[in-house]
């Protein structure tokens, strides 16, 4: 199992989930759903941290598609 720390680079309300589980690894470009709360996330970058791995998220979105457009127009991933 692969665990990641979030950090949201744009929305974040104190509810959100803090950590990601998942059985194959996160890519930068790939886009996660959380279980949590349901909504759509383009992964950003991977820090290799002391205390593990952060997970930085783009802004939330309702699709894969969305999360994929948003992380463009936020200035987060290079168009194209």
């Amino acid at each position: 199992m692969h665990k990641y720390r979030i950090y949201y680079l744009a929305d974040h309300d104190d509810g959100d989930p803090t950590t990601y589980e998942s059985s194959i690894p996160v890519s930068p470009g790939d886009v996660i759903q959380l279980p949590e709360t349901g909504d759509f996330h383009q992964a950003i970058r991977l820090l290799q941290q002391k205390t593990g791995t952060r997970l930085d998220l783009s802004k939330s979105a309702q699709s894969e598609a969305e999360a994929r457009l948003l992380s463009v127009q936020y200035g987060f991933w290079p168009a194209g």
